[in-house]
């Protein structure tokens, strides 16, 4: 996240060439060869050697994303690019255009300045800091705060059996904050589902996770919505 170039096509020799004008290429052909011997090319230290290719590599990610702002509605559409990752168990929705865009030491970042980009990266701290680390999770999505340096005190979270995301609710939200409820399937509620209030903060062009000061997520108590009082996470 290539053309293919066209061929080019050789001009027919002429069958009607004097032989001046062949002395002439002759001359030429032998000049051009003096001075390339006199003046080699300077290697280039960002090609690798003869024969090898670069690597194929990831975006790297830059204070600031460009990445498209998208619907800002309490309901957004889904992108049509929309898809599930995979990993230890785990399933997560993804976006190219909307987020996470590019990569910082494996995981995403970089997401819309929109409700879904916040809803996305909420999903991203979560996934992220089940199948890759928890703390450093913690410290790259979580704003600065006392309740940021409270859980990155406390023990890590034994390991969770892995969960299903089924869409969001927008709470509220503005260019520099957002109000996203995440919602998961659960067996433990009488409407098969449990929605997270989490809050969100616009930081250094990317969403950082706030959390309250004792390391709270939220404050209150979970929800039970039930299906048409969320976004369901589907690719249109």
């Amino acid at each position: 996240m290539s053309a293919n170039k066209n061929e080019r096509e050789r001009s027919p020799r002429r069958k009607t060439i004097t032989l001046w004008v062949s002395i002439i290429i002759l001359v030429l052909i032998a000049g051009m060869a003096v001075l390339i011997i006199a003046n080699p090319a300077k290697d280039d230290p960002k090609a690798g050697a003869a024969g090898e290719s670069s690597p194929a590599a990831s975006p790297v990610a830059k204070e600031g994303c460009d990445v498209p702002v998208g619907d800002t509605s309490s309901t957004p559409k889904m992108p049509k690019d929309l898809r599930w990752e995979a990993k230890a168990g785990w399933t997560w929705p993804v976006s190219d255009t909307y987020g996470p865009t590019q990569a910082k030491d494996g995981y995403g970042v970089c997401f819309a300045r929109s409700p879904l980009g916040a809803a996305l990266m909420g999903i991203s701290v979560n996934s992220n800091g089940n199948v890759l680390d928890e703390k450093e999770a913690i410290k790259l999505y979580v704003a600065a705060s006392p309740g940021k340096d409270v859980l990155l005190a406390k023990p890590e979270t034994p390991e969770q059996t892995p969960i299903s995301y089924s869409g969001f609710i927008v709470d509220s939200f503005t260019p520099d904050s957002a109000q996203v409820t995440l919602v998961f399937a659960t067996p433990d509620t009488a409407t098969g589902f449990t929605g997270l209030p989490l809050s969100f903060r616009w930081v250094d062009g990317d969403w950082k996770q706030e959390v309250l000061d004792d390391g709270s997520l939220f404050r209150g108590q979970a929800i039970e919505p039930q299906r048409g009082d969320f976004v369901e996470w589907k690719a249109k």
